[in-house]
C-alpha cells in the first residue's frame, strides 16, 4: 500500500519530471511507474503527514516539513481541499486506478487553478497538461 497526500491526486497525472529537486523527481516517477504498471496497488489517502512522494523530498527532516511553517499549513489545507474536491475521506483505502481516474474526471485546466492555486508548480501544470502516456494507460484500466 502507498501513502499518498489529497494534495498529490492532482499532481501525479500531470507529472512531468521538471521543475523538482532531483531526489524528489526521481521518486515521483519510481511511484507514478509503480501506479501506472500495477494500478490495483492500494492508495491509503491522507492529510498533513509525509507521504510516499515526501520521503525524497530536500524539506523534510525527522518526519516533518521544515520549508516552513507558512506552507506546511497551506499543504495541509490542500490536502484537505483536494479530498473534499474528489469527494473522498481522509485514511480511505482505494485502488490506485479509482482514485486517478476520479482524479483525470474530475481535474481540468480550469478546476485546478482553482483547487491548486497557491502551488509554485501550477503554471507548469497547465501548461503540460496531463501526461498523454499516463493518459493512455488509465484508458486501458
Amino acid at each position: 500500500m502507498i501513502k499518498i497526500r489529497g494534495h498529490h491526486l492532482s499532481c501525479i497525472p500531470r507529472f512531468y519530471h521538471g521543475g523538482y529537486d532531483k531526489g524528489f523527481a526521481d521518486n515521483m516517477k519510481k511511484i507514478v511507474m509503480r501506479i501506472r504498471k500495477i494500478p490495483d496497488t492500494k492508495v491509503k489517502l491522507i492529510i498533513g503527514k509525509p507521504d510516499a512522494f515526501c520521503e525524497e523530498c530536500p524539506h523534510l527532516y525527522c518526519g516533518k516539513c521544515v520549508q516552513s511553517v507558512a506552507i506546511g499549513k497551506w499543504v495541509v489545507a490542500q490536502d484537505k481541499k483536494m479530498l473534499k474536491f474528489l469527494n473522498l475521506k481522509e485514511n480511505s483505502i482505494h485502488s490506485a486506478k479509482e482514485v486517478y481516474n476520479l482524479s483525470m474526471e474530475k481535474n481540468n485546466s480550469k478546476t485546478i487553478k482553482e483547487v491548486c492555486k497557491g502551488c509554485i508548480f501550477l503554471n507548469n501544470c497547465i501548461k503540460v497538461g496531463i501526461n498523454k502516456s499516463f493518459q493512455k494507460d488509465l484508458n486501458k484500466w
